[in-house]
């Protein structure tokens, strides 16, 4: 098997020939090389026709150990154009080179591949680097063999993902101009299948993500829809005894008044009346019944508030863009979360800082921030009150600032377990969770990243450590009329 070494510092380049007698002899002189015949029907490009040079050419590789064949078959292709492109030919003289020269050129269309060169089965090698460790299904490949023993032709199509084997006698001129049409075909063919593939892909992406926001959409409605009802019909009769709490302390204080005034008027009180006034102990009673009134009305009074924080939380008047101070949507959906912050039998109390600093009200669609800031909020207490994190005093730090003059920054961190950069890159994914099955469904903050970033035209970004808590920052734009509206 002879080598070329002196002759591969061009590869890459189409070497001319000068004279046309000698094309004819290289291609004629030796039947194992490739043939002349039916040029008449070969597609060829003009020499003065530059209407190619304005696209991209297609790629193809010639690999094998004789320089004679590569001559021969770049002459063979001489000026062929298909589908108006014309060719670009690489080449190799060895299996390694021919992997270095895949590796670079991922583009590569179609390969002429010989079998035998370093080894007795270089070019099945390379056929194996192809298919099974670059995962390449687009490369065409015709494997070509001067020695046809060493690699038997069923056994081959059998076992290696080609497109066509040849002994290199039977690839005459014709033959290889119709195989060459043939692989680039395939190959503009399979380049479509793959790009509708990924097109499709997404298109299923985006239809899934929408689904998945109209019923959470939908969702949320129908929340805040049961939370305004219920907000309504609490708040009647918490206004019937707030509102009769301070008739009942003046009535009461005016029978206390009433009761010492008979006690002074009476000479000679009745004996009935003497025995259950030690029985009541009035004194005792008068002071406990004005703190008994105030406990009422403190209790009342944070009904009340949790009834307007509710509202003010579903806010279905408020569906449209409008101006919203974010700390009150902050404070409302702190409120509604009370009961998870308190401490219970399996956890202590959450502690909740607040660094807030001075926001001017920003247009924004406050429902569905309130969401947002909800399921942060939720999601931090979830990883406070696990096993890992009893006993370290729990945190969730809250910080607010203008990033600019029309950004408003919000920052929701905790002191809990954290996570790893795998994970903190894909928890806005649809479907990702870290909970156990049936605990978590993977959508709350894939739809809070919508709202925000979809919605707001904001940004949400998560920072987090093992070991070091969690960390979110929301980035939200004053609203102007080049938002996206629902």
């Amino acid at each position: 098997m002879t080598t070329h070494d002196d002759n591969k510092q061009n590869n890459n380049n189409i070497t001319p020939v000068q004279d046309e007698d000698d094309e004819q002899l290289l291609l004629e002189e030796d039947d194992e090389l490739i043939l002349l015949e039916d040029d008449e029907i070969i597609p060829l490009l003009e020499e003065d026709d530059n209407s190619s040079l304005q696209v991209e050419p297609w790629k193809i590789m010639i690999v094998d150990d004789d320089l004679a064949v590569h001559q021969a078959t770049k002459l063979a292709l001489k000026n062929f154009v298909f589908d108006d492109k014309p060719l670009l030919v690489l080449e190799a003289f060895s299996a390694s080179e021919a992997k270095q020269l895949i590796s670079e050129h991922s583009d590569i269309a179609f390969i002429l591949l010989d079998v035998v060169m370093e080894t007795n089965d270089a070019g099945l090698n390379v056929v194996r680097y192809i298919r099974e460790e670059l995962n390449n299904k687009r490369i065409q490949i015709v494997l070509r063999t001067g020695q046809p023993g060493e690699a038997p032709e069923e056994y081959i199509i059998r076992n290696y993902e080609i497109n066509d084997y040849r002994t290199k006698v039977e690839l005459t001129r014709q033959r290889l101009i119709t195989s060459t049409i043939s692989a680039l075909r395939a190959y503009r063919n399979v380049i479509a299948v793959e790009e509708k593939s990924i097109e499709l892909s997404k298109t299923l992406k985006t239809l899934q993500q929408t689904q998945l926001q109209l019923i959470q959409t939908e969702k949320m409605s129908s929340l805040g829809k049961m939370i305004a009802g219920i907000a309504h019909e609490i708040n009647n009769p918490i206004t019937f005894i707030s509102g009769n709490i301070n008739y009942a302390r003046e009535y009461v204080r005016e029978l206390l008044e009433l009761l010492e005034l008979y006690q002074q008027n009476s000479s000679v009180p009745v004996a009935a009346i003497e025995e259950k006034l030690e029985d009541l102990d009035l004194e005792f009673l008068s002071q406990d019944l004005e703190k008994l009134l105030d406990s009422m009305k403190t209790g009342s009074d944070r009904i009340s508030k949790i009834v307007l924080s509710l509202r003010n939380f579903s806010r279905l008047d408020e569906a449209q863009m409008k101006q919203v101070n974010i700390h009150e949507g902050l404070e409302n959906t702190l409120l509604i979360l009370q009961h998870r912050l308190i401490a219970n039998g399996s956890y202590p109390e959450i502690t909740v800082v607040k660094n807030y600093g001075k926001l001017v009200p920003i247009n924004c669609y406050a429902n569905q921030l309130n969401q947002v800031f909800m399921e942060i909020f939720n999601n931090a207490i979830d990883i406070l009150t696990t096993s890992e994190n009893v006993g370290k005093n729990p945190t969730i730090f809250i910080t607010t600032e203008m990033k600019d003059s029309e950004t408003v920054r919000v920052s929701i961190a905790d002191n809990g377990i954290g996570m790893s950069k795998n994970i903190c890159q894909r928890i806005f994914d649809p479907f990702f969770t870290t909970k156990p099955v049936g605990e978590g469904t993977g959508l709350g903050l894939s739809i809070s990243y919508q709202i925000i970033t979809e919605q707001h035209k904001g940004q949400l970004q998560c920072i987090s450590q093992s070991g070091k808590g969690t960390e979110l920052i929301i980035d939200i734009p004053d609203g102007s009329p080049n938002i996206a509206r629902d």
